[in-house]
């Protein structure tokens, strides 16, 4: 059964008898006649009129969520890591084998916080194929409805049945003049029963079979084609692997890696999991606008032709007065207006360093003591984790219009 019909919950005043069956429905029966044509306005009105709107929001809301989700949950884990190695760097500067009660405590934290933020981890990403599988669906069903509407439409109205005839008696006369009675059985001639009328197939089962065949053509796809060629799903990676190598400058892995050959997830490659002898490209990425020179921009979009990205304001304007085509001011490449998004991932970028940078005037006195830092910042509150780790999930249809 389709996604789309499966999602039908009932309300929370409904209530249903635990005695009552449910009603059994007589077979189906398909049409002896195509459909009138004030049927066939209101299909029509139907595939031209589909109110999905909310819907669409609600499946676009939800990637945004998961894509920050994803990413502050693995921010979190990153921050209490690098706590965690700073303390021991202290700790190794100052000569000392013994760890700090803080840094032990830290450690134990640790050992929860790690496990679950994969386990939340691997949720997000079921979670957002699972929203792209929705919107495949959305957009399957607007060609599935007017697949419909064109095989209905080309069914031609029979034409009216005659009246019947009916049968006569007829006298045969013989050689020796006496008539000899011929009887035909009694009945009524159809003058259209000898015709061959083509089949009427209904729109039930036009769309029954029209949906099984899309659903058949989608699942034949690869996971790599589902979802690696997905922009969100690429974002959401993208997003993913900031967070847990922020600084490291380590590429994401290509997306042909992204998935096994069963169609399962599989785990980015870290430079500790790497072989001696394989070189991990760093990846260098520059902060500043080619165009404007502005060095954090406000609003960084970046674009679906080549991997440099600028000031929203700046590239606008330089692909305007270029007439609605313009190169891009590192590469050959021609961008457009539509090939621009503003990228998340470079605004994580953008906002650490801006932090790091406020940090870097903030220690030019040394304000923290050389000794245990902070606890709530260590250690946090295992509780919260473990409310945390019970809290019902939000559902899609939970999201409140704004």
């Amino acid at each position: 059964m389709p996604r789309l019909l499966q999602r039908s919950h009932p309300t929370g005043t409904a209530t249903t008898s635990s005695t009552s069956s449910p009603v059994e429905l007589p077979p189906y029966e398909a049409p002896a006649y195509p459909m009138v044509d004030a049927g066939k306005r209101s299909l029509t009105e139907l595939c031209n009129h589909r109110e999905t709107r909310r819907y669409e929001q609600h499946l676009a809301k939800s990637t945004g969520y998961l894509q920050e989700s994803v990413g502050a949950i693995n921010d979190v884990l990153f921050a209490r890591q690098q706590t965690l190695a700073g303390l021991a760097k202290k700790r190794s500067t100052r000569g000392e084998t013994d760890k700090t009660e803080a840094e032990l405590q830290l450690e134990h934290f640790l050992a929860e916080l790690e496990p679950e933020v994969s386990r939340l981890t691997d949720c997000s990403e079921a979670a957002l194929r699972e929203v792209i599988d929705y919107r495949a669906e959305l957009e399957d069903e607007k060609q599935v409805l007017q697949t419909v509407e064109q095989q209905v439409a080309a069914q031609n109205p029979r034409p009216e049945r005659k009246p019947k005839v009916p049968k006569r008696r007829r006298r045969v006369v013989s050689d020796e003049d006496e008539p000899d009675e011929v009887e035909e059985e009694d009945g009524d001639v159809d003058m259209h029963e000898a015709e061959d009328e083509t089949p009427i197939t209904g729109v039930f089962n036009i769309l029954k079979t029209t949906r099984g065949s899309k659903a058949e053509e989608y699942g034949s796809m690869s996971a790599y084609q589902r979802y690696g060629q997905n922009n969100d799903y690429i974002s959401f990676k993208k997003t993913w692997h900031d967070a847990q190598h922020q600084g490291d400058q380590i590429p994401l892995p290509d997306a042909s890696t992204w998935f096994d050959e069963l169609g399962r997830p599989t785990k980015g490659v870290t430079v500790e999991d790497a072989d001696d002898d394989l070189v991990v490209e760093r990846e260098i990425t520059d902060l500043r606008c080619p165009l404007s020179g502005v060095e954090f921009p406000k609003e960084p979009y970046s674009n679906h032709k080549c991997k440099h990205t600028f000031e929203k304001a700046a590239i606008v304007e330089h692909i305007r007065t270029s007439g609605g085509a313009a190169q891009c001011p590192v590469c050959p490449q021609t961008l457009r207006i539509v090939d621009l998004y503003p990228d998340p991932v470079m605004m994580r970028r953008v906002r650490r360093a801006e932090k790091e940078a406020q940090r870097n005037v903030d220690d030019t006195s040394d304000i923290e003591p050389d000794g245990e830092a902070d606890e709530s910042l260590l250690v946090g509150s295992s509780a919260n984790l473990k409310r945390e780790k019970g809290r019902p999930r939000r559902r899609h249809e939970e999201i409140k219009d704004e």
